[in-house]
This record gives structure tokens, sequence and C-alpha cells, in this order.
């Protein structure tokens, strides 16, 4: 059995090698020249501009043109697979491309939209219902859900085919279910349409953004001899980690036995998936101020159909401010706040975007007099 894909740090020598990546940055910032009264005051200080500090703008990622990919049993359990997952790499895991995944979950939504119609056809046949009536508007429903698979790239699928799609469906209860649940999430977006000619059947992922506040005590690095000299070097790694929904914005089609030809566009949820990056911290300090920059990636990549894709999450200092300088004994403590931008992304989309402002402390001397103009 092939071994599973993880999300994996990238070492800093070949951060270079990632496209797209962000080029790390020196940010500087100076110590406020007054002395904070206390500890507390500087913390009140730090959670002010913690919470001054921005989410990011949402990104906006590529609408792709879906590709259906037939559906199977097989198919159906890869996408539960993925919806079980809490791994951001199950994707991949499970061999699939950007097409593969929003092509499956395209039929598989299309293919639980028929079945639940075909359900309504076998209880009106039924009923006391006339049967050239049932007849005809079942028939309509078969031309607009092979009108539906065709507008995907799935053409001239018979009746006994959609017959067929839907027998995989339920065929597995744990890959049905899975498939109900997905489709249960679906939040529309705007008005429905109609099925003709002009439907183009589209997917795009939808990133959450947030700002994420870490309220833990800084981190206090002690540097005795921090005003004795120019300035002082070193480095320290912070990590990140959350969990994200890995949500998908799809128009299919979403039929009513008297509307057969309706389409709709919803954001549907396939998994709830954590993620976790460090950033390796680089700073050059004074007592007057500091100098930081630094970047980290956590990434998995497979070779699928010919074509490298990747799963990824990088965290980037975009930002330092002087918070306070505050009286610890005879020394100082000298507080900074750094920003981070974290992102994660699959298939080159973003799935995950925020702000990560945190507090780092150092402890060392107070300045000489008149030393910080």
């Amino acid at each position: 059995m092939a071994t599973k894909l993880t999300l994996a740090p990238v070492a800093p020598k070949d951060l270079g090698r990632i496209r797209g990546l962000p080029r790390a940055r020196n940010h500087t910032a100076k110590f406020p020249s007054r002395l904070q009264k206390s500890a507390r005051v500087a913390k009140s200080g730090l959670r002010r501009w913690q919470d001054a500090q921005p989410a990011p703008t949402a990104p906006k990622n590529p609408e792709v043109r879906i590709k259906a990919v037939k559906p199977t049993e097989r198919q159906f359990a890869k996408l539960r697979a993925i919806a079980r997952s809490t791994s951001t790499t199950e994707v991949l895991n499970q061999r699939m491309s950007q097409d593969s995944f929003l092509g499956t979950l395209y039929t598989a939504l299309t293919t639980y939209e028929y079945m639940q119609l075909e359900a309504e056809y076998k209880s009106r046949k039924a009923s006391n219902r006339s049967a050239a009536t049932v007849e005809a508007e079942w028939a309509a429903i078969q031309k607009a859900a092979q009108g539906a698979f065709a507008a995907a790239g799935l053409k001239a699928v018979s009746p006994g085919q959609l017959s067929a799609f839907s027998k995989a469906l339920r065929a597995n209860t744990a890959n049905r279910d899975a498939i109900i649940k997905i489709a249960n999430t679906g939040v529309s977006v705007g008005a429905s349409a109609r099925l003709g000619s002009g439907f183009t059947a589209t997917a795009t992922f939808v990133p959450t953004v947030a700002k994420l506040v870490d309220r833990l005590p800084d981190l206090i690095i002690p540097i005795p001899d921090l005003c004795s000299r120019p300035f002082a070097e070193g480095s320290f790694t912070r990590h990140f980690g959350s969990s994200v929904s890995l949500s998908v914005r799809i128009t299919y089609w979403c039929p009513t036995w008297t509307n057969p030809f309706r389409t709709c566009t919803k954001t549907v949820t396939v998994a709830g998936v954590s993620w976790s990056v460090g950033v390796s911290v680089g700073y050059r300090v004074s007592c007057c101020g500091a100098t930081v920059w630094g970047q980290g990636t956590a990434q998995a990549c497979a070779t699928i159909v010919g074509v490298r894709l990747c799963a990824s999450c990088t965290a980037t200092i975009t930002g330092v401010a002087g918070i306070a300088r505050t009286p610890n004994g005879t020394n100082c403590n000298y507080g900074l706040g750094i920003s981070v931008s974290l992102r994660c992304t699959l298939f080159g989309s973003t799935i995950f975007s925020a702000s990560a402002p945190f507090g780092w402390t150092i402890a060392g001397p107070c300045p000489p007099a008149g030393l910080c103009r």
C-alpha cells in the first residue's frame, strides 16, 4: 500500500524552489521611548494592537469548468474517503486531480438528485395518478438529467445508464450517506436558473478567511547583553494550526418533479480538514528596536497523470510593531507584535487565508539615557 501523503515542513534551503511563495522581507520597528508602568499595561497594548490588525481580503479563486467523471461506486468511495478525512492531503491520497475531484463531486450531486426523483417516480407510479401523465413527466426528468451530464462532458447518457448511476450510489450505504451529507450542507448562492443549451457547469474553491488572535503568554527570549553591542541576532520557530472547511461553490442540476430543468449554484462543504505550519522567525534586535523576517511552508505533492499537484500551507511575516517597554526589576522587557500571513492551498487555489498577530518579548537591560533617539 502506498504511503499516505501528509503536510511536511519544507527545509529553508528549499523554499526558493516553491513557485508563488512570497519572498521573506525585513520588517523594522522601534521600541516605545516611554517606559510603560507595568506588564499589565503592556499586555493591554498588545491586545489593542492585535485587535486592530485586519483580516485579509478574501482571495478570488478561478472558476473551473467541470469535466464530469462517470459515476461509479469506486468514485463515490473516493469522495467518501475525502469527506471522512481531516487531512488536507486526502484528495491527493485518492489520486485525484482538481478536474477529477470537482468532476466526481458534480456527478455525485447530480446522481443523488436523480436518485431522489427516481424514488418519487416509483411512488407516483404506485399511486392513483394518471399513468400517461406520470410517464410523460418522468421522460422530461430523464431528458433533463441527460442534459445535466452532457453539460459537463458526459454526452449521450441513456436512461438505462442513468438507472445504473443511481444503482451505483445506492450500492454502498456509507457512500450514499456521505454524499447525502455533502448535499445537505449546500447553501444557495443567488437565484436558480434553467438548464438549457447555454448552461455551463462550473465550480470554484471557497476560501475561509479569518484572523487568528493568540491570547497565550508571549514568547520571552532573554538577551543579557542587549545594549552592550550593536545588535543581537537569532531565530525561533512559531507554530500555527487550526481546522478549516473544504468548501466548493458549484453550479449543478437541482430539479423538482414539476421543475425538472432547474439548476442551482450552492456552496457545499465536502470535509473539515486540519492544517499546521511553522514560521521560522529571524531577528536582529538592539535595545532601541528590532528587525524581523521569516517564512515557512508545509507541503505535500503527488504526480497524477503526469502532472505534479500539491497541497500546502505557508506562513510569512508581514510586519512588526514596537508595543511596549516595561520595567522588570533593574532590567526591561521589550514587547513586540509580529504579523503573520497564513495561506493554505489545494491545486493552487486558496482554501484558507488568515492573519495571525502574536506577541514576542525580549528581556534585557534598559537602554542608557539618550541612546535611543
